[in-house]
């Protein structure tokens, strides 16, 4: 498995060499490279070493492209991500699945209820968290949601358990993906400990405790033309197409389709209907964790949308 790992590395590094010549000093990359390990905590076996710092001057090679384009209306950057492949990004983090028989639309979606160059922003009443190395933006699409519904209508303020969800709503598959408004009923009917009682650990566990005290009397799926209107109130979840999202880092973003793979929140839209959303990728990616949607459909955004109540 190894000698497999080396060739691979050595492989690609061969060819990343060639790629990136013309595009950065090697020293400049070799610099860069050292700083991630460090910001990241980043710690590779000798072998892996080749073949995460070529996959790594690959993906830097393209952050300097893109940013140089002045067409484009976001940047990317260095974070936790740039020693990923695309592959392996998408099989870690973007692991949710629409439900059965689902199918995109691609019509044009106006949004209703809401005034010209309205605007909201509830970025000071959530918790941007991370889900590590574990498929579970479910879980923190959902917990965000009741933390967000229950802090702005009724002034509480929770820090509820995503792993509670991870480990005993069966109607989801933990690590592996599963579904916010599947875990926004489980919390309907079991109720939600907190996170200092059932705490994050990033992997499939037994489940320790079903129940908790923190419970939602709803749970509401939210029409594609009513997405602004329901924001207006109080942040939602939504999931979007995010296989193009590893290496944001600021400006409005619109490189998507509609395959749909992972949840967030709708925290916010600017006067110009770009939507503000909160991810679970902590707070070293994007705008501190947070990112804006072109307005419209972008990337399937108002398809999928439930909220507690």
């Amino acid at each position: 498995m190894q000698k497999t790992l080396l060739v691979a590395g050595l492989t690609l590094l061969l060819s990343t060499i060639g790629y990136i010549q013309n595009q950065q000093p090697v020293d400049e990359v070799s610099m860069v490279f050292e700083q991630f390990k460090i910001q990241y905590t980043k710690s590779y076996a000798y072998v892996e070493e080749a073949y995460r710092r070529a996959i790594f001057e690959q993906n830097y090679a393209k952050i300097l492209a893109h940013n140089a384009d002045p067409t484009q209306t976001y940047t990317v950057g260095v974070n936790q991500f740039t020693d990923l492949t695309q592959d392996e990004f998408a099989s870690i983090y973007l692991t949710y699945t629409p439900p059965e028989g689902w199918q995109p639309s691609y019509e044009e979606v106006v949004q209703e209820g809401v005034e010209p160059n309205d605007s909201v922003d509830w970025r000071s009443q959530v918790r941007v968290k991370d889900q590590g190395n574990c498929g579970s933006c479910w879980a923190f699409s959902a917990v965000g949601a009741v933390e967000a519904f229950l802090k702005v209508t009724k002034g509480e303020n929770h820090n509820l358990s995503e792993q509670q969800l991870v480990d005993c709503d069966k109607a989801s598959s933990g690590c592996n993906g599963g579904y916010p408004d599947k875990a926004l009923l489980y919390i309907k009917a079991n109720g939600s400990t907190t996170e200092s009682s059932y705490p994050y650990a990033a992997k499939n566990q037994a489940c320790k405790t079903a129940t908790g005290s923190t419970k939602i009397s709803g749970v509401q799926n939210i029409a594609k033309t009513g997405l602004q209107a329901a924001i207006k109130q109080y942040p939602i979840s939504v999931c979007v197409d995010a296989s193009n999202w590893s290496g944001y880092k600021s400006g409005v973003f619109s490189n998507c389709n509609k395959n749909i793979n992972h949840a967030v929140m709708a925290v916010g839209y600017d006067a110009s209907g770009n939507w503000i959303i909160k991810n679970s990728w902590a707070t070293s990616w994007g705008q501190s964790g947070f990112m804006y949607l072109q307005a419209g459909d972008t990337c399937g955004v108002t398809q999928l949308a439930v909220r507690a109540t």
